[in-house]
């Protein structure tokens, strides 16, 4: 079978946007990607720095798996660390999907799904979100497709990328029971660690029909490094391991995963500090007279007419955004959280873009 990359539009810096809309990128501040708002731990540059680089690193990131097992009291043959969850998502396509073979998306979503499944011949059966429900998806709707297209594959983001909708355990047992026995709903929790009261999504996993994957990229500000993980049953994992390259997560990123891991109150302090910069950052949104989307995720989706012009004026400003239409959604544009002082900057530009009055 033949397996070709594809291209899927993300967030984050790009200098050479930035050089020719004339900002210096040390003066930028960048809310197009949805990162720790408070960075990564403390002294995470100090554990990798004692990283041996000089040799190999550790195939199964046993350490890493350890740590893992030990904070999610889950067993060790259950978890499957990658290089990012964009790694996984590959992986999954690799494994599970065969030319011709029909894939589920519940959009609008992050495109990585669409782009790993097409690469490897997949056909994509879109189940859609409304504007008018609130970006939430019908459950009746939704297994009624599945049934019908009998899918390998269905990808649902919970919260979902770029909309922040969390849907219920519910709904999740209902697309998952709704699959062929062989088949998989691979449920994205990159963003889960950010929404407040989630419910615990990991006993699902052990039946074998859900796989979840998670982002320390995300969770501990590791952006740079890439890594995330899979909590699946392990026949899910041993299917997909033959397809992960052999040092796929390196000494560095195991080192650094494994640290951070210890820092037990990272992830909630920055939970915090996205409630408090959400609630201002929305507030302010909506004094402008702009469409802002309830988030449980680390992020907003705010409607704002034209994303691209809005986005690029925001750029001659040293603002970056996300223009929402690589998720069909042209009229959106998408902030993630940053710490409070970040978002008030971003407010003042924000004024000039739309002034009131």
């Amino acid at each position: 079978m033949s397996y070709k990359s594809t291209t899927v539009v993300h967030g984050g810096l790009d200098a050479a946007e930035l050089h020719a809309a004339g900002v210096n990128p040390k003066d930028a501040l960048d809310f197009s990607a949805s990162l720790n708002p408070l960075g990564a731990p403390p002294g995470v540059r100090n554990a990798i720095a004692k990283a041996d680089i000089a040799n190999y690193p550790d195939r199964r990131s046993t350490t890493l798996v350890d740590a893992l097992s030990k904070q999610l009291s889950v067993p060790r043959d259950c978890i499957l660390p990658g290089n990012g969850s964009s790694e996984l998502i590959h992986l999954f396509a690799q494994a599970y999907i065969r030319p011709g073979d029909a894939f589920c998306l519940f959009t609008p979503t992050f495109g990585e799904y669409e782009g790993a499944c097409n690469a490897a011949g997949g056909k994509a059966v879109r189940i859609k979100a409304r504007e008018a429900d609130g970006f939430m998806w019908r459950s009746e709707e939704a297994t009624a497709v599945i049934r019908k297209s009998q899918p390998k594959l269905a990808f649902l983001c919970n919260p979902n990328n770029p909309t922040g909708v969390l849907v219920s355990k519910l709904f999740v047992e209902s697309v998952a029971k709704a699959l062929p026995d062989d088949s998989l709903l691979v449920l994205d929790e990159a963003y889960i660690a950010f929404a407040e009261k989630a419910w615990d999504s990991l006993p699902l996993a052990r039946k074998g029909r859900v796989a979840i994957m998670r982002s320390m990229t995300k969770d501990y500000g590791l952006a740079g490094i890439r890594l995330g993980y899979l909590v699946a049953a392990p026949h899910v994992i041993e299917r997909l391991r033959p397809h992960q390259p052999s040092w796929s997560v390196s000494s560095v990123a195991q080192a650094a995963g494994v640290y951070a891991l210890s820092q037990a109150g990272h992830v909630g302090c920055a939970r915090r500090e996205v409630r408090t910069a959400k609630d201002y950052l929305a507030g302010e949104l909506r004094k402008l007279g702009l469409g802002v989307q309830p988030s449980k995720a680390n992020f907003l989706l705010v409607k704002v007419g034209d994303a691209s012009d809005v986005r690029a004026r925001l750029l001659k400003k040293g603002m970056i955004v996300r223009d929402c239409a690589s998720f069909g959604l042209p009229s959106y544009i998408r902030i993630g959280i940053r710490k409070a002082n970040d978002c008030r900057r971003l407010v003042a530009s924000l004024k000039e873009v739309f002034p009131r009055g």
